[in-house]
């Protein structure tokens, strides 16, 4: 199969074989495909230019699944959603009972741009340097994204639905095709897109990526309510506390956020199931692997004991990961401590491609790899102090540098504010422990993960 697009209106193009030629029209940067069983020759009148797409070879080989299909539903806490799971999202529950959910996951950061960025890489943000929106710089070429590795194994790789974010930083470098969009990505749109693809490509192994933002929570003076919220709640829940310039990672905790977020997390659901429901009928259990997950959670089901929204709380960070189909174990919840950077290496474990041993990510032990002893989150953006959590089973270091993080990414932590805490009871000076044995945990794991852009002060122009 080719893909051909014209640079104008209706252009006349002439496809030859070996029988004739024969004439197509195409549209205006509009791609139409076409199914080739012999040599064609194209020719366009007047020698307009037109573009044409590699060629897709009709053909599945033993190595690799007829699907990998990779689902980002964009601030799904898992920690907000946990407990309401099975009623919320009941659909999403079925399917992933078959499956492996990871209980313990965590984001490395607090917003998508270098989060997604990690999950792509399986590295962390300051290790690769995209944290930084108004960095210039493309991911470097022998940092090898999810997708780079599945189109070298020979899969079509297709983004039926993805943000615009990241394309100039290299975070969608290996797909063949990749349907776009800033801000409106939602579930009933890229669920058709995906569905359209299987069908589609239905003869070609596929590596699929779709990037949904249904309950992703936005600042109100931007964006309106769903109207099923709207219409239920009393006038007195309508107002908002806050300003327009508020950041949606520091969105307060308002009755009217958290039931858009429950509200979507029943619509995603909802449209997810089309889906599922496809897979189970077109595709046995050992042709396809499928992973949900999320890049980051919200603040607006944490705690503000504080005073202040905390952006790396366990609700901002606390990630969603599941998975489904060949090599996953049948009906387990993990409960090992795992990174959204643990999804590339055990992608790269499931699909067999190969993995650098200098990545941040670590295969979990339930694939044969290592349980994690502490997950990391770090806040790294520029203009704001930096922010690191280093969690366990049952505590958390916490640290906030006095300065604020230079453009760069590197910071001066001469002046911190740390502390050590209970799970679950972070920045709480009543629950902060005094500990020799925790110090000698943390502090060395600490030092090493800041060590690289730890500036001492010293920042240049």
């Amino acid at each position: 199969i080719i893909s051909v697009a014209g640079t104008e209106q209706a252009q006349k193009i002439s496809i030859q074989t070996a029988n004739g030629s024969s004439d197509a029209y195409l549209g205006k940067w509009a791609f139409s495909s076409f199914r080739l069983n012999e040599s064609v020759t194209l020719q366009s009148a007047e020698h307009i230019p037109y573009a044409v797409t590699p060629p897709i070879f009709l053909a599945h080989a033993a190595h690799r699944k007829r699907l990998v299909l990779n689902i980002l539903v964009d601030g799904l806490s898992w920690a907000a959603a946990r407990t309401r799971f099975s009623s919320h999202m009941p659909h999403i529950a079925a399917f992933f009972s078959r499956g492996t959910i990871f209980d313990q996951n965590f984001s490395t950061s607090e917003y998508t741009y270098p989060a997604l960025a990690a999950v792509e890489t399986g590295c962390y943000p300051h290790h690769i340097q995209v944290f930084n929106e108004q960095d210039s710089h493309e991911l470097p070429s022998d940092f090898l994204t999810l997708s780079e590795c599945m189109k070298d194994l020979g899969y079509y790789c297709a983004a039926p639905m993805a943000p615009t974010q990241g394309i100039s930083h290299g975070m969608l470098r290996g797909f063949d095709r990749a349907i776009v969009s800033s801000w409106v990505l939602s579930t009933a749109f890229g669920v058709d897109s995906v569905i359209r693809h299987l069908r589609a490509f239905d003869e070609v192994d596929q590596y699929l990526s779709l990037v949904t933002l249904d309950i992703h929570p936005y600042n109100a003076f931007g964006f309106k309510f769903d109207t099923a919220v709207e219409t239920h709640l009393p006038l007195a829940e309508r107002f908002l506390s806050h300003d327009a310039a508020t950041a949606s990672v520091r969105l307060p905790r308002l009755r009217i956020y958290q039931e858009q977020y429950l509200e979507r997390l029943q619509q995603v659901d909802r449209n997810l199931e089309l889906l599922y429901s496809y897979l189970e009928e077109n595709y046995t259990e050992d042709e396809y692997l499928v992973t949900l997950y999320s890049d980051h959670g919200i603040a607006i089901f944490g705690s503000t004991a504080t005073g202040s929204i905390d952006v790396i709380s366990e609700c901002s960070t606390s990630a969603t990961w599941m998975m489904r189909g060949a090599g996953v174990p049948t009906g387990v919840t993990v409960h090992d401590l795992t990174s959204s950077v643990d999804i590339y290496p055990t992608l790269g474990h499931l699909c067999d491609f190969p993995v650098a041993n200098d990545i941040d990510g670590r295969l979990p032990a339930i694939f044969g790899g290592t349980a994690r002893d502490a997950v990391y989150t770090a806040s790294q953006y520029p203009g704001q102090s930096y922010k690191l959590a280093i969690r366990t089973h049952d505590h958390t270091l916490r640290l906030e540098t006095q300065e604020a993080v230079g453009e760069d990414g590197t910071v001066d932590f001469m002046i911190t504010r740390t502390g050590i805490y209970p799970r679950g009871h972070e920045w709480e000076k009543e629950y902060e422990i005094d500990s020799t044995q925790l110090r000698e945990f943390f502090y060395p794991r600490a030092q090493d993960f800041v060590r690289e852009i730890a500036n001492n002060g010293e920042v240049f122009a």
